[in-house]
């Protein structure tokens, strides 16, 4: 890999409500073309030190027990709580 590496790429998530399934989309801005991910189930993890206003995020790989810890600035839970979850605000 070389140094200074970045990947970005937009995420388009939707509800379909025959399938009561979500569906995701992952695009990369580079070049445009789709990014294919795994089938997978990852667990998320958020806590907030309220000492240290600082917030991290545990993601466990559920399948193969592959785990990475992030951490964050406040406004991280607001935003997937906002943005990520079903019935969120939007705001953040």
């Amino acid at each position: 890999m070389m140094e200074n590496e970045e990947l970005s790429v937009i995420v388009w998530c939707w509800s379909d409500s025959q399938t009561n399934a979500t569906q995701l989309r992952a695009v990369n801005v580079a070049t445009g073309e789709e990014v294919h991910l795994n089938s997978g189930s990852f667990l998320l993890r958020i806590s907030i030190d309220a000492k240290a206003s600082v917030t991290r995020c545990f993601i466990r790989h559920l399948a193969s027990g592959g785990e990475a810890y992030i951490q964050g600035g406040p406004k991280l839970r607001t935003f997937v709580e906002a943005c990520l979850l079903h019935g969120g605000t939007q705001e953040y």
